[in-house]
């Protein structure tokens, strides 16, 4: 959760819950990340990815979506729209988004 904090501007007016379930959406959005086998799971690129994927979940809160699975989903889709993996099969423009469907229970609610 701390990770999320840092990132706030000192004016962002979020309650403790709604920090909860963006702290949530990055552990999901990341786990997503992560065992999808992608380079940007490596070390060498990890804490700038998760930052990029942390500032998306905050503009997204600000414009109004507070849902954890909607923020989480936003996340991983804006890394493959923005940022190119080039690995073979990660340029596809399907492969993100078949991740997302192949993992539902890393984005289930409570999770």
């Amino acid at each position: 959760m701390a990770e999320i904090q840092r990132l706030f501007q000192p004016d962002a007016a979020f309650d403790p819950e709604t920090i909860e379930v963006l702290a949530a959406a990055l552990d999901n959005a990341w786990e997503t990340i992560g065992k999808s086998g992608s380079r940007f799971a490596r070390p060498a690129y990890s804490r700038a990815m998760r930052e990029v994927i942390a500032k998306r979940i905050i503009e997204m809160a600000w414009s109004g979506i507070k849902d954890q699975r909607q923020l989480a989903d936003d996340a991983v889709r804006f890394l493959e729209a923005n940022y190119n993996d080039n690995l073979s099969n990660r340029s596809k423009p399907d492969y993100w988004s078949q991740r997302l469907r192949t993992a539902p229970t890393l984005l289930s609610p409570g999770n």
